[in-house]
């Protein structure tokens, strides 16, 4: 207790080994915000390089996400907002999934772990998965898997759709943080993709139909210019008509009369 020499040595070793952690813990931070920064910048890419296919987009950055995070399989689904008041999830692409699992799968809002994700637009992360809740498959064999995130894809607190990874490995909170942050950015390239094909599609039906009226204007003008030219050819022949009864009237003896043998026109030739 008196040693003073002792004490000061103690205190010593304690500061140095607070600033050890408060360096490791520096050091661990910095490397998390690394991380984050590297893979914020890498799915800008990824989301800039295939916004003009949303089926590209949605196989392109679900593989990179599982792959980048350290998951092991993974789901998109997305809104089909075709009716408002019929909304429902459905699956655009899988990564390592057992693919019968989903084909063709149609989620409603609300409905199992995804559809509540959908319809609450908050993030479920579960570390304790019931036994034959899914499965990771390998050519070694299948686990349960230690851990599932369903992150919804919300653009301007509509949700655009919901991502689920699964993983052997437990997601730090770091890894939760970069999800939610990566899935606003995918949800606001979702809907951009979305808006840009709507007006593609509504462009070439315009110009569709204009190629139609332009047509159907086209057909209209040749049947103006056949009934003009058959009205002339009738006019013509009325004419020649009129000039041969008018020589004949002049020349001949002309007498007109109907079935029942009435007189109906002579020409003055033969009245006189």
């Amino acid at each position: 207790e008196n040693d003073v020499l002792g004490k000061s040595l103690v205190d010593m070793r304690n500061s140095l080994k607070k600033a050890k952690e408060e360096e490791d813990k520096r050091a661990a931070e910095d490397k998390k915000r690394t991380w984050a920064n590297e893979g914020f910048a890498k799915f800008a890419d990824i989301l800039r390089k295939n916004n003009d296919d949303l089926q590209k987009l949605a196989d392109e950055v679900l593989k990179h996400l599982v792959k980048y995070v350290g998951g092991n399989q993974g789901a998109l689904f997305l809104a089909n907002d075709d009716d408002d008041s019929n909304r429902y999830l459905e699956t655009k692409s899988v990564y390592a999934w057992n693919r019968k699992k989903y084909i063709d799968t149609q989620i409603m809002f609300g409905e199992g772990l995804v559809g509540a994700c959908a319809l609450e637009g908050e993030t479920i992360y579960l570390t304790e998965i019931p036994d034959n809740f899914i499965t990771i498959t390998s050519g070694l064999g299948e686990a349960n898997p230690s851990c599932i995130i369903m992150v919804p894809l919300k653009q301007d607190d509509k949700v655009m759709g919901v991502l689920e990874i699964a993983s052997l490995n437990i997601f730090e909170k770091h890894i939760v943080e970069f999800l939610e942050k990566v899935a606003e950015s995918i949800a606001a390239t979702i809907a951009t993709v979305k808006i840009n094909a709507k007006t593609r599609f509504l462009l070439e039906q315009s110009q569709q139909q204009a190629e139609e009226m332009q047509a159907q204007e086209e057909e209209m003008r040749q049947n103006m210019e056949e009934l003009l030219a058959t009205q002339e050819e009738m006019a013509r022949k009325e004419k020649e008509m009129a000039w041969t009864m008018e020589a004949i009237g002049g020349l001949g003896l002309l007498l007109e009369y109907d079935f029942k043998g009435v007189i109906t026109h002579v020409n003055a030739l033969l009245c006189t």
